[in-house]
């Protein structure tokens, strides 16, 4: 083979291989994008997300509208049970709508868990010795919940961003701290045994969710 033969062959071969390369970091970079580039949605395709979040919450709030028993736990379930309903139904229209598969999987734990939540507190009433309160012991709980309501529906008055995702988590992360601050009065103005260990774990539940919620859009988790 002549030299200039083997200087053609060897030219060819380079290349190739960087054909080969380049071929190999688009296909790297493709593989990037698909991971951390988030879904795009527009303001149609949003549309019947927002719709259905905003029927859940209506509905949550007019479950919530109690007349207060005297009874805190009595009162407790009778606001959490719509409240958790709520949550189960935001998380449906997330599976519906939404594109994030780590959302999703939230999602689906969020309605596992707060329809177990839902089972275990109405059982705790069904078998609990009676409580008794009066107006006046009941009245700092209902304050507390009032206070809790008024700042979660502030926090989820949300500016729609055209992006599922995102906007479910702007509106579940302050449902969620709703929950929180109603077990927290729970623990502070209740008396059944059965119900406060199902308030505690309500608190730890949806704080790790909140953190997870974060994670999946790739905020810092404590904000």
């Amino acid at each position: 083979m002549t030299h200039s033969r083997r200087v053609h062959i060897h030219r060819n071969m380079r290349y190739f291989f960087q054909l080969l390369l380049l071929a190999l970091g688009i296909a790297a970079l493709a593989i990037v994008l698909v991971r951390v580039v988030p879904a795009h949605f527009n303001r149609a395709a949003e549309a019947p997300f927002l719709a259905k979040n905003d029927a859940a919450m209506a509905k949550m709030m007019a479950g919530m509208k109690i007349k207060p028993s005297s009874d805190v736990d009595r009162d407790f379930v009778a606001m959490m049970v719509p409240h958790h309903q709520g949550a189960i139904d935001m998380a449906q229209a997330e599976l519906s709508y939404g594109h994030n598969e780590r959302l999703h999987r939230i999602a689906q734990e969020i309605i596992v868990t707060q329809q177990e939540d839902i089972a275990t507190m109405r059982l705790a009433l069904v078998n609990a010795s009676p409580t008794h309160f009066n107006r006046a012991e009941e009245a700092p709980f209902l304050a507390k919940n009032d206070a809790a309501m008024a700042k979660m529906m502030a926090g989820m008055k949300i500016k729609p961003s055209n992006d599922v995702d995102k906007d479910f988590v702007a509106m579940m992360v302050p449902h969620h701290q709703g929950a929180i601050d109603m077990a927290q009065a729970e623990l502070s103005y209740g008396h059944n045994t059965l119900l406060l260990p199902t308030a505690q774990e309500i608190i730890v539940t949806q704080q790790q969710e909140i953190a997870a919620m974060r994670l999946a859009l790739g905020e810092p988790s404590g904000n």
